[in-house]
């Protein structure tokens, strides 16, 4: 399932988590084929007792079979996993997406967040990766594994200065109002817009490393 975009929304950056995370499937891969040829080299060699040269061909064809589900459950899926997960920064929200499933989709407002802090090991690189963390209201959401997570911050606090500090008004022309009827409201205005706004306006990012 693609990112599905309200009116007027765009995508400002797309990525994906960075690639340290598939540090743990190639170990593992590079483990599991280390243990199963040494197994195999076990069962082939000629010096063995008789009742394992009788079970040989059972012994191999079990360890071809525990070697295949190994490999889809260390290191396939999570490479899959991680082939098709993204982390989306658009012109009004935040989203991390994991598959095709709505039910994999997580979004969060850019008017929602108070502060964004880019988490990095100690004396890392300027575009090191690290965690992107979402302070809200009354919570905070953690995005691990950012690539260049400092640069990713900078974007995302573009795109909440970029956002309007007015309602915006679809379908209404303010302009031809003679002013004899009663006061026109836009539709789309939600009840607490104003207050959402006026917040992002005294809004003062503080400074993390």
């Amino acid at each position: 399932m693609k990112l599905i975009l309200e009116k007027r929304e765009r995508v400002l950056v797309k990525t994906r988590a960075h690639r340290r995370v598939l540090r743990g499937p190639l170990l593992r891969f590079l483990l599991l084929v280390a243990g199963t040829c040494y197994l195999l080299g076990l069962l082939l060699r000629e010096d063995l007792p008789g009742w394992v040269v009788e079970a040989r061909a059972l012994a191999l064809a079990l360890l071809a079979v525990v070697f295949a589900v190994l490999l889809v459950i260390w290191c396939l899926r999570p490479w899959i996993r991680w082939a098709n997960s993204f982390i989306y920064l658009t012109t009004e929200r935040i989203v991390t997406k994991r598959g095709r499933r709505a039910a994999g989709q997580h979004s969060i407002g850019l008017y929602a967040i108070h502060d964004i802090v880019a988490v990095v090991r100690p004396k890392a690189p300027e575009l090191a990766p690290g965690t992107l963390t979402l302070v809200l209201a009354e919570q905070r959401f953690n995005i691990p594994h950012v690539p260049a997570v400092a640069r990713m911050r900078g974007y995302c606090i573009g795109a909440i200065g970029a956002l309007p500090h007015f309602p915006r008004v679809d379908g209404v022309n303010m302009e031809e109002a003679d002013g004899s009827g009663p006061p026109m409201k836009p539709t789309n205005e939600a009840p607490h817009q104003h207050d959402q706004q006026h917040h992002h306006e005294r809004r003062e990012w503080t400074q993390h490393e």
